[in-house]
């Protein structure tokens, strides 16, 4: 899944995972920041720029843990005004029972 993670095709729910994951397994996190240093690392030895791998990776999970967060608020959002839908096409038909039937 690490591969997956640095190429960033991941869904969202399979980001959440890996990242509660990788919070929590020193292992993986390990084998994370060596994947990562070969993957975007070499990259900038190429281009001879400095590199700092863990300012980099942390920026990456960091990110990542935006990114869900992002997505869980607009997800609520999105509940939210669906709801606020349906009751207001409860109310309009009650409202209109009311006004033909009572």
């Amino acid at each position: 899944m690490i591969p997956a993670y640095l190429e960033e095709s991941l869904d969202t729910r399979q980001m959440q995972e890996f990242l509660d994951h990788i919070d929590n397994c020193p292992e993986c996190k390990e084998e994370l920041t060596i994947q990562f240093l070969i993957s975007d690392g070499l990259k900038t030895l190429e281009t001879g720029d400095n590199y700092d791998l863990q300012s980099a990776m942390d920026d990456k999970v960091s990110s990542s843990h935006r990114e869900i967060e992002l997505h869980n608020r607009l997800f609520t959002i999105r509940n939210v005004c669906v709801g606020l839908v349906l009751l207001m096409c409860a109310i309009a038909g009650f409202g209109v029972y009311y006004v033909f039937f009572m």
